[in-house]
């Protein structure tokens, strides 16, 4: 899906993978979400994917801001769905902090206007949370332009 001049992945599985493919991404992963146990199961659904580590996670924007620019990660995942700040606003913020780390969203509501305006904040991907474990690997691959081997 492109808006503009950005490309945005949009890309929602359901169903297993008949095949699984082992990658080698070497991919630094910071996870933004509110919901606790959903951020702790996604941690470690990411922990158990070769290539893939997740450096950090925390519920709170600014905190996030802070370490982000400290871990400098290769890829920022971030719920959408925040109570004290605007994600698309955090969204801006980690990409104006560090041109190189990519933003993609990993969220569990499938409105087009947030799909949009995650792309015009810069955004390299949107995910819903339902993805299989099988092709998450393959998604963050496509966000931060790596390919699977």
């Amino acid at each position: 899906m492109t808006f503009g001049s950005h490309r945005l992945i949009h890309f929602a599985v359901a169903g297993d993978s008949p095949v699984r493919r082992e990658v080698d991404l070497s991919i630094r992963i910071f996870l933004i979400d509110e919901h606790g146990p959903a951020r702790d199961i996604l941690a470690r659904r990411l922990e158990s994917i070769h290539g893939l580590s997740v450096v950090g996670f925390t519920s709170d924007s600014e905190a996030a801001i802070r370490e982000i620019v400290t871990l400098s990660p290769d890829l920022v995942l971030i719920d959408t769905k925040m109570k004290q700040a605007d994600a698309m606003g955090v969204c801006r913020r980690v990409l104006g902090a560090d041109e190189q780390i990519k933003v993609a969203v990993l969220t569990s509501h499938r409105g087009p206007d947030e799909r949009r305006q995650a792309c015009e904040a810069g955004v390299e991907g949107y995910l819903l949370k339902i993805v299989n474990p099988h092709s998450l690997s393959d998604w963050i691959g496509l966000a931060v332009e790596r390919k699977p081997t």
